[in-house]
């Protein structure tokens, strides 16, 4: 059979191609679940708080509900006389005793404002004199009041869909009563390690075999992002027949996507393209991307099948640049984005032309400016280049390279 050429495609139509497989072969289900289980799932839908928050003026400080025409003019060498005429605790009814003009009401912090006053005078600014109070210095409207609604008001938005979680949207849930909240079901992924040579850590390394550190890789990638169900199924031998039948298994387990590790190189032993020209329908088969330029990506039974480089840099790049941005679009999803810093250059670094480079970088700070020293041994192949770095720079396939010095933005592992 002759063989189709392989053609290699820019990162943004491969994480595009991606993008619209997902929005029109994959179903994306949703659940209702607990508050306590909600921390780093995707909101499906709006949630609004059902009341204010809080739901009556409270005191923010320690001292005395007045009405603050009362107070104007007082000073320390004018101090306005009131009649405390009784106390107000957090929990109690506004209503239990009100402010009259000439009368102040003793409040804790926390505690209603009571009916008639519409300031709190803190504890520093009166003298006590038994069931009275001098007051020090004029309090203005609203002095020292948390106003009703004013942290959440009823309706208000604390939950947009496609927001990830996090414990303080969990808080205000609960503060305003709300037990539970509707999210996407974790995408179901399925990861196939590919490969005669591989060996399972902890089992002994015979000769010609290597360890599989790829599908690690990406099986920790996926967990950090906390939105996958993750499934790993194993190292399949280099058999186009064996790699269909373990990617149909998990088609038929309900996996939403499938990986693959290794196997997308042309050697003799690399298996994927002989899989995409027999036996699926390619979706691309190679990207114009360093490192990752083998990554591919096919349709099988209609779902989608990532092929990832057996080297973990290079898969690790693959699910960082195409797979993880296209599912952040395909959900809209707000809050994954890696952090960004921007840092000066502390070397040229040229590109390779019609290609984008991920360049790891270490971050150092001088003068109270950043700094990004590239690190200049970028195999694929060559782990070390993660473990010693801590971001990376993006350089475009238009870009011959950047210059020592440039102000790039640096995207953060974490």
């Amino acid at each position: 059979m002759l063989k189709r050429p392989r053609v290699f495609i820019s990162v943004n139509e491969a994480r595009n191609k991606v993008t619209s497989i997902l929005s029109k072969k994959a179903v994306l289900d949703e659940e209702t679940v607990s508050i306590v289980d909600a921390l780093g799932r995707v909101a499906s839908e709006y949630v609004k708080s059902p009341i204010n928050k809080p739901r009556a003026d409270l005191s923010a400080v320690d001292g005395y509900a007045v009405y603050s025409l009362d107070t104007v003019g007082a000073s320390l060498y004018n101090p306005v006389e009131l009649v405390v005429k009784g106390v107000l605790r957090p929990g109690e009814d506004p209503g239990k005793v009100c402010v009259e003009p000439g009368y102040a009401v003793r409040v804790l912090t926390g505690a209603p404002v009571p009916c008639g006053a519409d300031a709190v005078v803190m504890d520093e600014d009166v003298q006590v004199r038994d069931n009275t109070i001098l007051v020090l210095r004029p309090a203005a409207p609203g002095a020292n009041i948390i106003l009703k609604g004013e942290d959440l008001s009823e309706n208000s938005v604390i939950v947009e869909p496609g927001t990830v979680i996090q414990p303080a949207h969990i808080a205000a849930l609960a503060s305003t009563g709300v037990s539970k909240v509707r999210v996407y079901r974790k995408i179901r992924v399925s990861l196939i390690a590919i490969g005669d040579e591989l060996e399972e850590p902890g089992s002994p390394l015979n000769s010609g075999k290597e360890y599989n550190s790829s599908t690690y890789m990406v099986y920790s990638q996926l967990l950090r992002d906390g939105i996958f169900s993750i499934k790993y199924a194993g190292i399949v031998p280099d058999s186009a027949e064996a790699i269909l039948h373990a990617i149909k298994n998990e088609i038929l387990r309900g996996a939403n996507v499938i990986i693959t590790t290794g196997g997308t190189g042309v050697g003799e032993t690399d298996i994927i393209p002989e899989l995409l020209e027999k036996y699926s329908l390619p979706v691309f088969r190679g990207v114009k991307m360093r490192p990752g330029r083998m990554t591919s990506a096919s349709l099988i039974h209609d779902k989608l099948v990532l092929h990832l480089s057996g080297f973990p840099v290079a898969a690790w790049a693959g699910y960082e640049l195409i797979l993880r941005p296209a599912i952040i679009e395909w959900i809209g999803i707000k809050g994954l984005q890696r952090p960004v810093i921007y840092a000066y250059l502390s070397r040229r670094v040229p590109n390779i032309s019609g290609y984008t480079s991920i360049v790891r970088v270490t971050l150092t700070v001088k003068n109270g400016d950043y700094y990004a020293e590239p690190y200049m041994l970028r195999g694929s192949g060559v782990v070390s280049s993660l473990l010693r770095t801590n971001g990376y720079i993006i350089i475009p396939e238009n870009v011959e390279g950047l210059e020592e010095g440039e102000r790039v933005p640096v995207y953060l592992y974490t």
